[in-house]
């Protein structure tokens, strides 16, 4: 119970803190670029997308892990449900040393071919080389 309380006063320091950090530096290098006149929207933006997507898909990794075990029927080692791993890396991680999935399929149809197998981090990589 004391592990839940910790993690919502984090939660509610990373709702306060992070979002004005965020504004500063957004507003900090824009107008540092833009005085500079070396201002280039593609550099500035692409991390910051980047970076929500990463943090969606693993939010919606830890959301619907469980579901995605039971739909897919997983219960090995590999499972879906950490917040620090993308979906379509654990596809990946799936299709490499466990099972294909109808996932992997739309997820590489959809995002490029082998695109779930280059989603997984070279952490993961090795990790699951070493106790396969």
């Amino acid at each position: 119970m004391k592990k839940i309380f910790i993690e919502i006063g984090l939660f509610i320091v990373a709702i306060l803190v992070f979002p004005l950090l965020f504004t500063l530096g957004l507003i900090y290098t824009s107008a540092k670029h833009i005085w500079k006149f070396d201002y280039s929207f593609s550099k500035q933006f692409t991390p910051i997308l980047r970076s929500v997507n990463l943090i969606l898909d693993g939010l919606a990794n830890a959301g619907a892990g469980e579901m995605l075990n039971d739909v897919y029927k997983v219960s090995g080692l590999i499972k879906y449900g950490k917040w620090y791993q993308t979906i379509s890396a654990v596809t990946g991680l799936l299709f490499m040393y466990d099972k294909d999935t109808k996932l992997r399929i739309f997820l590489d149809k959809i995002l490029g071919e082998k695109h779930c197998e280059t989603a997984i981090s070279k952490e993961d990589l090795f990790y699951y080389e070493s106790v396969k």
